[in-house]
């Protein structure tokens, strides 16, 4: 098989799902007639459902990979212009963190321990004349 051409049958469940994913959208698509029909909350799940299709596809091609990271990115935009929080997937920086080198581990900054325990003004215990440390 060709790397760039998609094969003939889904992994188990993936293509129903598509399909379900499909009519969903439609039907949201049929029952949206104004802007006003539209919550915070709905059009917050509305993109996170987008943004997280956007991920499953990227895995099915190169060039959907590449799509998926401009879909993020432009919906990161929207959220930020609507006034949403960051999503739960960030696509384009899922997607861009796996194309980039892995980081190089910062150099720790040493510092000096606090000291821990029973702190400087211990001066030991006190025994009494005629005990011992171990017992009576």
């Amino acid at each position: 098989m060709h790397q760039h051409q998609l094969p003939s049958a889904a992994a188990p469940g993936v293509a129903e799902r598509a399909e379900v994913l499909a009519d969903a959208a439609c039907e949201l698509h049929d029952a949206v007639s104004t802007s006003a029909s539209w919550s915070v909350s709905a059009v917050e799940d509305a993109i996170e459902a987008m943004e997280t299709t956007a991920l499953a596809l990227a895995l099915a091609h190169p060039d959907a990979t590449a799509a998926a990271f401009i879909l993020g990115q432009t919906l990161a935009q929207l959220r930020e212009r609507l006034g949403l929080p960051p999503g739960e997937h960030t696509t384009a920086v899922d997607l861009a963190d796996e194309d980039q080198e892995q980081p190089v581990k910062p150099t720790p900054i040493n510092r000096p321990r606090n000291r821990r325990g029973l702190g400087p003004g211990y001066q030991g215990l006190r025994i009494s004349p005629g005990r011992t440390a171990s017992g009576p």
